[in-house]
């Protein structure tokens, strides 16, 4: 009789945890993988420089411009805006209103030249709208002459 008890509840348990697991999952959406693009780009002072774009949604574009060489082999992240103005700048470019500067993180995996450059951002504007995703972006064929 105890052993029948136990076996009733160990299976209850088993089809509840299995539910709460299903429905917890079901509100969980993939963050979307936007197709970006990056090309060489310069810095202010004429240093080397790289910049991924992409269509956020159909009337804003995202622009991030990093001010250093694009060769990372490892992850990195940048956080914006940067208080040394030396690392690079976020910006949400909306086709009816002016650019607007953005506050986060982005993160690259690495950036190697002709390799496809991946990673994710998570961004606001100053009035509150927030840009959060992943990106995969494909090299542009454009040379970029700096100084």
């Amino acid at each position: 009789m105890k052993s029948r008890t136990f076996l009733v509840i160990a299976i209850g348990l088993l089809i509840l945890g299995t539910a709460l697991f299903t429905f917890s999952r079901r509100n969980l959406e993939p963050e979307q993988i936007y197709p970006a693009t990056i090309s060489r780009d310069c810095a202010p002072w004429d240093g080397a420089a790289f910049t991924v774009a992409f269509r956020y949604d159909p009337t804003t574009t995202i622009t991030i411009s990093i001010w250093q060489s694009p060769s990372f082999t490892f992850p990195v992240t940048f956080s914006f805006p940067d208080e040394t103005m030396r690392v690079g700048i976020a910006y949400s470019l909306p086709e009816l209103d002016p650019l607007e500067e953005l506050t986060g993180k982005v993160t690259f995996w690495r950036v190697q030249h002709d390799v496809p450059v991946e990673g994710e951002f998570n961004f606001m504007t100053q009035r509150g709208q927030q840009f959060k995703g992943k990106f995969k972006a494909e090299w542009g064929n454009q040379t970029v002459m700096c100084g």
